[in-house]
């Protein structure tokens, strides 16, 4: 009896054990850890410091500038006033390189149009 409890115990922590291992290693995951690369640092509206290589993620006031949603409070990056030029440009292609302004989180209400990591799409402008 004292044997089969014995086995029990050293399989449940055989368990717990390769469930931990396996946390970790998932952890460890690129696709989980954007800060260690510009790429991925980019891919969430981060901005890289090539200086000290390291991810800077904050989470803006409304009114402060951004290039995607992730970077404010809000979730939402304004796009700035188009010109009458980049509106007809947007209604065949997207624009990069936009920089926008947090949106405060009482401006938000149904589709809001939103820089999404520097690019803005007709799609991203509420558009059809």
């Amino acid at each position: 009896m004292n044997r089969q409890i014995l086995i029990i115990v050293l399989i449940l922590t055989a368990i717990s054990l390769v469930g931990i291992m396996l946390g970790f290693l998932y952890s460890r995951l690129p696709s989980n850890n954007p800060q260690e690369s510009q790429a991925g640092c980019e891919s969430v509206g981060g901005d890289w410091d090539v200086v000290a290589s390291r991810c800077l993620v904050s989470y803006k006031e409304a009114g402060e500038l951004c290039i995607d949603g992730g970077q404010c409070i809000s979730g939402v990056c304004s796009p700035p006033i188009l010109s009458i030029e980049e509106e007809a440009t947007l209604e065949h292609n997207p624009i990069s390189g936009v920089i926008g302004i947090c949106a405060s989180s009482t401006e938000v209400t149904g589709c809001a149009p939103q820089v999404l990591k520097g690019v803005i799409s007709k799609e991203s402008m509420c558009g059809e």
